[in-house]
């Protein structure tokens, strides 16, 4: 028999989980084809001078300067206004890819960075102030699955666009970028109505009081701990791998041209199987959050399931992909003949460990530094931050194999950090933390 209960902090959990997934709706898939889109305008316009990967990294430049500040401005100005300023800056973002120039897709790139720091700092915040220890893998799994649900929407709607199109063209872009901009747009409205938490409720004139300079303290005491200088290393790798899953390997499949007419049709696909990908991971997790949540490797087993799923989507892709493809359009061979139910396999992959290394890595802060949820949070975004930009850079020079190479080694690395600090955080904390005997009586699934 299965037991649903909702309580406020449940509701809340799920809301915020619906403004994200439609927020992300839109960003996503503009983030997805955002290479494709300026190759096209610069096909059409030769003096049209955008690189789409610098784009993206001036956009996580932006992201990660801002991340300092970010703590100290949800302090001050509140965790609603914080989730409202960042959604217009996520809309403005996508309205700029029609004005079609320079300056307004790299102001837009700058703004979506700024809100893009102050949305996730309020979004950890506001999720451990709804959750407690027992039910913290549950609620990042449901929020994983709403924001995982939002790689559907708007990659389906594109996938149809462009169906039989090679090239993309300019009434094609625009209608595209208008439908998204609405879905958007609707997130600023439901961002408004957002409820407080109760927690946030009691400690809002003590935060208040401590001031962005306390709030900047905080930050750096948080940092400058053993454990969170370890545990770096991971937030550094999901940089990496969060910029080739949501930002290269998709274009990569559209510019190998031996996928045929079907190539740029293949890149919102690609990114609709990531989703699904990141869609069993929260789902999974979801379910199995009591196991997760009572059993000391619990978290560990979830981050290494990641890391086997991404270390067989490098091998694949290594195999099924063109070194030259990250580049631009290339007629250039695969390793072996370019499978497109192969590519799409490895979306999958890929979009399932980062969905575990995204859920386990909050579950672990809100273990480690449960006072300091949003200082613990800034930090995570703020490293990985660093490596999403410098990837997106680097991607204008160095081929897919030597990303791949990198890659693989590199998850290894992270895994086994994980793994460490997670063991060393629970034999601080476990021998006082009362697991209940059913914990199953708070979850939503089977009883």
């Amino acid at each position: 028999m299965s037991c649903v209960v909702i309580d406020d902090k449940l509701f809340n959990v799920i809301y915020l989980g619906i403004c994200f997934m439609l927020l992300f709706a839109a960003d996503f898939t503009v983030a997805n084809m955002q290479k494709t889109l300026i190759s096209s305008i610069s096909d059409e316009r030769p003096d049209f001078v955008v690189e789409g990967y610098t784009v993206l990294g001036v956009l996580y430049s932006m992201f990660t300067v801002t991340l300092w500040m970010a703590p100290s401005i949800v302090a001050v100005i509140g965790i609603r206004s914080s989730f409202l300023f960042a959604s217009v800056g996520y809309t403005l973002y996508i309205v700029a890819f029609n004005v079609e120039e320079a300056w307004a897709i790299y102001g837009g790139a700058m703004l979506c960075g700024l809100g893009a720091g102050i949305l996730w700092t309020a979004e950890g915040k506001y999720l451990v102030q709804n959750s407690d220890q027992r039910l913290m893998a549950r609620n990042v799994g449901i929020f994983w699955v709403f924001f995982a649900l939002s790689t559907f929407y708007g990659n389906i709607y594109a996938y149809f666009e462009l169906e039989g199109k090679i090239y993309i063209d300019k009434a094609t872009r625009h209608l595209l970028i208008y439908v998204l901009t609405g879905i958007s747009s609707v997130s600023i409205f439901m961002f408004i109505l957002l409820r407080p938490a109760k927690k946030d409720q009691e400690i809002a004139e003590n935060e208040l009081k401590e001031g962005p300079l306390t709030a900047l303290k905080k930050t750096w005491a948080v940092f400058t701990t053993k454990d969170m200088l370890i545990l770096c290393i991971m937030f550094l790798y999901v940089g990496m791998q969060q910029a080739f899953v949501t930002g290269i390997y998709s274009p990569c499949i559209g510019f190998t041209l031996q996928f045929g007419t079907v190539s740029k049709q293949l890149v919102p696909l690609s990114g609709l199987c990531s989703g699904v990908g990141s869609l069993i991971g929260g789902s999974t997790q979801i379910l199995m959050s009591d196991k997760i949540s009572k059993y000391k490797a619990g978290r560990s087993v979830a981050a290494l399931v990641g890391f086997a799923a991404q270390l067989l989507a490098f091998s694949l892709i290594l195999l099924n992909l063109p070194n030259s493809s990250v580049f631009g359009n290339t007629n250039e061979l695969a390793i072996i003949e370019s499978s497109t139910y192969i590519a799409l396999t490895c979306s999958v992959l890929l979009g399932l460990g980062d969905s575990c290394y995204n859920t386990q890595i909050y579950s672990l802060m809100a273990e480690m530094f449960p006072q300091d949820s949003a200082q613990s949070c800034a930090l995570y975004t703020f490293t990985k931050g660093i490596l999403v930009a410098a990837s997106f850079y680097c991607s204008n020079s160095i081929g897919l194999h030597k990303q791949l190479a990198i890659l693989a080694p590199s998850a290894a690395v992270a895994a086994a950090v994980y793994c460490y600090v997670d063991r060393i955080t629970v034999q601080k904390t476990r021998p006082q933390l009362k697991i209940p005997v059913n914990p199953s009586e708070e979850m939503i699934g089977p009883a």
